[in-house]
């Protein structure tokens, strides 16, 4: 695939066969009666954050009087630097040397705070495939690099939008501190959650995420979502099959 950043609404047929081989893959070990778990992130993953941003960099453009920032949408949004999504937006270059350091504080303060998690959309497709996929007999793991002072906000819109999410079939996985590295959490996590059952497949739209658990977990159908990501210089590995959204048809 090519062409890199949200595209929630594409379709295209090979995405929508790995997405049938997850859902396969999930009934024939539950046929075996073999306990089955399927993990999932969230930024970027099953929930599409722009929304979120749009909101919080308005809200900071109301407070300051900045009108040029009021322009921004959604689709200004292609990757995590703010920079980048005023130009954008069309916003002066000299203005956001001005003001860039000022505008991510505030975005910081905002973003990693659980009021702001219900501004969050999930992506399409998205809550009807992870409900197949819990109806096919797998046990669901929201597995984030949220920490746990975001949980209710995190709960909240998991129920808004129709996720699964009823512990201990359904269950959320959270930072106890928001210093911790998100790839290193993830990774002793998942071992703890592949006593559950067999790791049938995983889901990030992180390469460093999706690489190691692609390490631990050979057999498992680990999946990259080509949305937005950190700039760390990773790619994913060349094996691994990537889907450009959770739309089926």
């Amino acid at each position: 695939m090519s062409g890199r950043g949200y595209r929630p609404f594409d379709w295209d047929a090979d995405s929508a066969e790995r997405l049938e081989t997850v859902v396969e893959r999930v009934r024939h070990l539950r046929r075996a009666h073999i306990a089955v778990v399927v993990g999932f992130d969230l930024d970027g993953c099953l929930f599409d954050t722009r929304p979120s941003q749009v909101h919080i960099v308005r809200e900071i453009a109301a407070m300051h009087g900045w009108e040029t920032l009021c322009r921004l949408q959604a689709e200004h949004f292609v990757d995590w630097s703010l920079r980048r999504t005023m130009l954008n937006a069309g916003v002066d270059p000299a203005w956001i040397d001005t003001n860039e350091a000022s505008i991510r504080d505030q975005w910081n303060a905002r973003f990693f705070h659980s009021d702001y998690q219900v501004h969050d959309h999930a992506m399409p497709g998205a809550p009807a495939f992870v409900r197949e996929i819990r109806a096919a007999g797998a046990q669901i793991v929201y597995l984030t690099g949220r920490d746990h002072s975001m949980r209710a906000g995190t709960e909240l819109a998991l129920r808004r939008f129709g996720f699964p999410y009823d512990a201990p079939d359904a269950m959320l996985v959270t930072k106890p501190s928001p210093e911790l590295d998100d790839t290193a959490f993830k990774e002793a996590a998942l071992e703890q959650i592949a006593e559950m059952g067999r790791v049938a497949a995983y889901f990030d739209n992180e390469p460093a995420n999706v690489n190691v658990f692609r390490e631990h977990h050979p057999d498992a159908m680990v999946v990259f979502l080509d949305t937005d990501h950190s700039p760390r210089p990773i790619v994913p590995d060349p094996g691994i099959p990537w889907i450009r959204s959770f739309l089926r048809s």
